[in-house]
């Protein structure tokens, strides 16, 4: 099991491909772990090096709980970045990962060769409507209840041994993570500025992405200047619904 001692934190990560190669970051979503970017791991062009790490609070990664602003993620990715010897690296980020992904773009321009968002948070703020605490406290307390919530978010995805690991790692975020979260996307309202991060980017959703497709993914790209790609029959997870599809996608913007 990989570990690295990064600031108040012991960050679990997953690493894969050539270790002397390019680095690329991955930030999982919430009630995620890395291991949602098995699949993507797996399907690194040669000369690149992925690193997939649990974000504070969830997975295998332990330390203190912290604000969970987005702002205070965002400084954790960039400090494990830097622990691993990615100074400069490219950035892929899913869901709640994206939001992480994108305030440290914002944050260290110069680190970030390219980034890609897949399945954006709301640039402008998470509805209020999404704002229930309630709700996340209930799929903490029911696992059952919390299978089948998550379920909708990948729909294409087998039931099969991986989903089921899938699922008993996300259950086992605090929910610490989870309450804080919902203020962290609230508040976190980058907009426009978003513009002003000088990497090549890319925005993938799925047309069937039920939480932040549609109208949410276009105005990220809009946001972020970003060519954006819609993948038909896809739900809120193309990384491991489709991650043939979204490999070449990779490959292509790193590559170009």
């Amino acid at each position: 099991m990989a570990m690295l001692k990064v600031a108040d934190l012991d960050v679990h990560y997953l690493e894969a491909g050539d270790a002397t190669g390019r680095p690329v970051v991955f930030v999982h979503g919430n009630w995620g772990s890395a291991s949602w970017w098995e699949p993507l791991l797996a399907r690194l062009p040669a000369g690149h090096r992925g690193l997939a790490y649990d974000v504070r609070g969830r997975g295998l990664t332990t330390g203190p709980d912290s604000t969970y602003a987005i702002e205070a993620l965002a400084a954790d990715l960039l400090a494990f970045a830097a622990k691993a010897g990615a100074e400069r690296f490219d950035l892929v980020g899913h869901s709640l990962g994206t939001a992480i992904a994108m305030e440290a773009a914002l944050q260290a321009p110069a680190r970030v060769r390219t980034l890609t968002v897949i399945a954006p948070a709301w640039v402008d703020g998470m509805p209020a409507a999404y704002n229930v605490p309630a709700g996340q406290v209930a799929i903490k307390n029911d696992p059952a209840l919390f299978a089948t919530a998550l379920k909708p978010l990948a729909p294409t995805v087998p039931d099969d041994e991986y989903w089921k690991r899938l699922v008993r790692e996300g259950h086992e975020q605090r929910i610490e993570a989870a309450l804080r979260n919902l203020d962290a996307l609230v508040a976190w309202r980058p907009g426009d500025r978003l513009a002003a991060i000088p990497a090549p980017k890319l925005v993938i959703v799925g047309a069937l992405d039920p939480l932040t497709g549609g109208a949410t993914a276009e105005r990220a790209a809009a946001a972020l200047g970003a060519r954006l790609v819609t993948l038909d029959g896809v739900g809120h997870s193309p990384n491991i619904e489709v991650p043939d599809t979204v490999a070449a996608l990779l490959r292509e913007l790193w590559r170009d």
